[in-house]
């Protein structure tokens, strides 16, 4: 059953902060980054809440670090926060994405969610907004999960993004070490060697530009025995899908046998409707595939999401949905070394989107 069809989506600026304007007891989560959309939803916000409380997470940003251009972005990011909070956080949480050493890294970020996020600190605050614009996708889903799972229930949860798809093109990530695992917290499934045996796995990539050796990296290391890739259509810029599709080309057609009729096309501006889409798709198989459980075959699914960050609204939404049925899902992240954001972008193709989650329907 779909426990999200209902909620409520803004998708306007103006809309947003109208929405917002009369919520007190609100509490604000953005992360500490190099992106440039990181302070836009404060910067809306601000005026009409003064007394929004803000937390700013530090996920270790690697970008920063070995680029100079990300370094001043974040630099300069965080003087932006300070001056639109009178120089004052509420808290700074340190939230790793990897533990260890340079030489052998380990994604931790379930853990540290875990110790940053209880429900004791959150306890006050009636309306619980995250902002994911300048989180990368492993913190963005890891933090959106958690406080799903301590709230109480007359707490709200929003997620909001400042999306914008050409700027999200304009970054490119840079790939250190060709290995790819699961994100901890979202597998419903044992990771043993012995249980994966009589296991098959159906991959939904879902694809975004400048990803081809993700792409790569998360196919060898899953090996499926079939593939649906996920393709933004409609979008702003009509396009942004078929230019995808000619970018994993040779990966799609010509390495894996992809068939047509295994693409997804879906929304790039309405995560609901991605969700709505990617759960369908996965019952559809199950139901089609009519696995006996006497056979001891199961089948597993497997996300990856290389596109949007509205996009992978939709898709944080489809898992956790399925996790809830104990359908096997799980989504599978490549470590980057960090990205490069070199060429400037349109700030006026910045856009607000709100998604208004409550664990059954909005209430209106």
């Amino acid at each position: 059953m779909k426990i999200w069809n209902d909620c409520l989506f803004i998708d306007n600026s103006e809309k947003i902060v109208d929405y917002f304007v009369s919520k007190n007891n609100s509490l604000l989560i953005l992360g500490k980054g190099f992106d440039p959309r990181a302070c836009t939803i404060l910067e809306k916000l601000k005026p009409v809440m003064p007394e929004l409380s803000v937390w700013l997470i530090d996920y270790n940003d690697r970008a920063k670090k070995d680029n100079d251009n990300n370094e001043s972005r974040s630099e300069n990011n965080y003087k932006r926060l300070l001056d639109l909070c009178d120089g004052v956080v509420n808290q700074e949480l340190k939230v790793p994405l990897y533990g260890g050493n340079e030489n052998e890294r380990t994604l931790v970020i379930s853990e540290s969610v875990r110790n940053a996020f209880i429900s004791e600190k959150l306890k006050d605050f009636k309306h619980i907004l995250i902002d994911i614009s300048a989180m990368p996708r492993g913190v963005a889903f890891s933090i959106i999960k958690r406080i799903l799972d301590i709230k109480r229930s007359n707490q709200g949860i929003y997620v909001l993004v400042c999306e914008n798809s050409e700027c999200d093109d304009k970054i490119k990530p840079v790939i250190g070490e060709e290995s790819a695992e699961y994100l901890p917290g979202f597998n419903t499934f044992s990771m043993s060697m012995e249980s994966d045996n009589d296991e098959k796995i159906i991959w939904l990539p879902i694809l975004g530009m400048n990803e081809e050796d993700a792409f790569r990296i998360i196919d060898n290391y899953l090996k499926p025995i079939e593939i649906c890739p996920v393709v933004p259509f409609p979008s702003r810029d009509v396009r942004r899908g078929e230019n995808i599709l000619r970018c994993y080309g040779q990966s799609i057609f010509r390495e894996n046998s992809v068939e047509k009729r295994n693409i997804i096309y879906v929304p790039e501006n309405y995560p609901v409707l991605v969700y709505q889409k990617l759960y369908d798709t996965v019952k559809y198989y199950e139901k089609a595939l009519n696995i006996s459980k006497n056979e001891r075959q199961t089948m597993k699914y497997a996300f990856s999401s290389q596109s949007s960050k509205l996009i992978d609204i939709g898709v944080l939404l489809a898992i956790v949905n399925l996790n809830k049925e104990n359908i096997k899902t799980g989504i599978v992240v490549v470590e980057n070394q960090g990205y490069v954001l070199q060429d400037e972008y349109n700030k006026e193709n910045n856009r607000l989107y709100c998604l208004c989650l409550n664990d059954n329907e909005f209430n209106w």
